[in-house]
């Protein structure tokens, strides 16, 4: 294929973040159809984009490259002469790779002073329609206009790849669970999603890493579920997210990843909401929360609670979950 210009698109973390990424690339797919589209990412998570149909080159970048290191591949963003470059991502790494180009740049804005009102003082400015997909697109430059569709999410598993989970899993319905979460003030009570899982009655599979201890908490006490946290790739987990009938978990990454794979999910909030990037967004998933003056109180959720029993997360309960599966 001739390519009529190239364009770079930068998210280096995290996988949430580099899913909902997916939503302007195809905003920018559809306004260049015929050009090169490169996505800059970290090399962790560069597997999360293997497939995906608007990305023509794919470029892992080191975790822990030094800014000698960044400096030098400055030189080569230079040389490539992009046509555009769109940073949704807006850190010190993205800058310095792009501060040596002369290509245009779209730059993402955070909305920092809004976050720290909402979470220090819980004044909300934020607009009562504010989504990070729409934040994203507010700064693609004149390729998308307020009030225009907003693509979905967008992920890629191959059929070989649906094949392994199956084969895994050796069940043709089941769910999957994704408990874990990078910070602990994220994550429901592993007592409550045995309870869940019982009431459930069907197979369930936990998906996670083999830091999520409460993963291996629920596994050792109920029968039904199968911990797979540790023992997949990153590709794998996609795999059998893909083939699951529903998702329930955290707001972390493979939840996202569930809805990019057009898989409903269940999405247990507590310190993050949706003006922090934690929301469903397929119209078949669930949010489910409480409606606390404190929520949310960090952007990411690491913030300690200043309560001794974290009530966002402990007065979610059972039943409040079950009504949001299917057939629930």
């Amino acid at each position: 294929m001739v390519f009529d210009q190239k364009i770079l698109i930068i998210r280096f973390s995290a996988i949430g973040d580099i899913i909902l990424a997916t939503s302007p690339l195809k905003t920018i797919r559809n306004a260049f159809p015929k050009a090169q589209i490169t996505f800059l990412t970290s090399a962790h998570f560069a597997p999360l984009l293997e497939y995906h149909p608007d990305i023509d080159r794919l470029i892992p970048f080191g975790v822990n490259s030094s800014a000698l290191d960044l400096w030098g591949f400055a030189k080569y963003i230079i040389k490539q002469n992009y046509s555009h470059i769109f940073d949704l991502h807006n850190s010190l790494r993205s800058n310095i790779i792009t501060s040596r180009t002369n290509s245009p740049i779209h730059q993402l804005k955070k909305p920092r002073w809004n976050r720290f009102m909402l979470f220090r003082f819980h004044v909300n400015k934020f607009s009562t329609d504010f989504s990070t997909l729409k934040m994203y697109h507010e700064h693609l430059g004149d390729i998308w206009k307020i009030g225009e569709d907003i693509p979905k999410t967008y992920l890629k598993v191959s059929q070989n790849e649906k094949k392994y989970a199956l084969e895994t899993m050796n069940e043709k319905e089941f769910m999957s669970i994704v408990p874990g979460a990078a910070w602990h003030q994220k994550q429901w009570s592993a007592e409550k999603y045995v309870e869940l899982i019982n009431q459930i009655g069907k197979p369930v599979v936990i998906l996670g890493s083999k830091k999520d201890k409460i993963c291996f908490k629920i596994a050792n006490k109920t029968p039904l579920a199968k911990n797979l946290a540790g023992k997949t790739s990153l590709r794998q987990a996609l795999a059998i997210l893909s083939n699951s009938y529903h998702v329930i978990g955290s707001d972390t990454g493979l939840t996202h990843a569930a809805e990019a794979l057009d898989i409903s999910v269940s999405m247990i909030l507590g310190p993050t909401s949706q003006e922090t990037g934690a929301a469903a967004h397929l119209s078949k998933s669930n949010i489910i929360e409480s409606n606390l003056w404190c929520r949310p109180c960090s952007q990411n959720g690491k913030r300690p609670c200043y309560r001794k029993t974290q009530l966002c997360m402990e007065s979610i309960s059972v039943s409040d979950v079950i009504q949001t599966l299917p057939n629930g």
